[in-house]
């Protein structure tokens, strides 16, 4: 509640003073920027530092959100999102190169393959969450004439048909007296969980109930693996362990992110 509040009120200030979303979004990377600098030294200073400036980068995600300004513009949205990958691969520059001068020579090597397992991470989740678009051979094939129509000839048309009925309701006294049983009366619904009138308890696609659908999104959301927890990540294996500790644990979180998405597909909408 206290860091919601304060990013609201970051993020009046500075609509007051003309700073849009794409403008904080740049602040992003100079913060992603900073971090670098400091994840370059390869000791627990330098990780400390590094992961304050992550957790100012986080803020300014935070802060952007809560923005009016701006808020439909697609140009916007897309520099945001280019920017936000930008500042990963920035960060992850600076892990690397601080690697390398603390004497690891492969680190060049596990931050290629940090960076080609979130590609990979990224790629299916766009592809899993883009729109199904229909067949452009598929057309819709017009409704058979009845027989009636068909007999009328040309001008059957223009011939008088009998008006359509609509549909009656079923008599409860008649379902009661064929059925042995009271029916159900207007404003009466089956009985669910010993409520009346509440429809069916909730059930997965297989027809099973799910009791445990809601504890179990948060460990949706960490299984992910979306930049907040990739920065996280970052900060505490960067300043306990070092570089190449933290890109292998990035490169197995996003191994889990892909495994979770295609062991379960329709679990969406988590941001990247």
């Amino acid at each position: 509640m206290v860091h919601g509040t304060l990013a609201r009120s970051a993020a009046r200030m500075l609509e007051r003073r003309h700073v849009t979303r794409a403008g904080t979004a740049r602040i992003g990377v100079v913060g992603a920027v900073g971090a670098a600098v400091w994840f370059s030294r390869a000791d627990t200073v330098g990780g400390l530092a590094g992961s304050a400036f992550l957790a100012a980068v986080l803020f300014c995600d935070a802060v952007r959100a809560r923005m009016r300004a701006d808020r439909g513009d697609a140009l916007t949205l897309w520099l945001a999102a280019m920017l936000s990958q930008l500042r990963e691969c920035v960060v992850y520059l600076g892990l690397a190169a601080g690697a390398v001068l603390a004497g690891l020579g492969d680190a060049w090597g596990w931050a290629a393959g940090a960076l080609v397992a979130l590609a990979l991470r990224d790629s299916l989740l766009a592809a899993h969450e883009a729109p199904v678009a229909a067949s452009p051979g598929r057309n819709v094939k017009p409704a058979p004439l009845s027989p009636q129509g068909r007999a009328g000839g040309l001008l059957g048309g223009f011939a008088p048909c009998c008006p359509t009925r609509p549909p009656r309701d079923s008599d409860p006294g008649l379902t009661s007296r064929l059925l042995g049983a009271a029916a159900p009366g207007p404003g009466r619904g089956p009985r669910a969980n010993g409520v009346p009138g509440a429809g069916p308890a909730p059930a997965s696609r297989t027809g099973v109930l799910r009791p445990d659908a809601a504890p179990t999104a948060p460990a949706r959301r960490l299984t992910a693996f979306s930049q907040p927890t990739r920065f996280l990540v970052i900060a505490v294996t960067a300043t306990l362990w070092d570089a190449r500790v933290a890109f292998v644990t990035l490169i197995v979180g996003c191994a889990i992110a892909v495994t979770g998405e295609l062991v379960d597909p329709a679990a969406r909408g988590v941001r990247r």
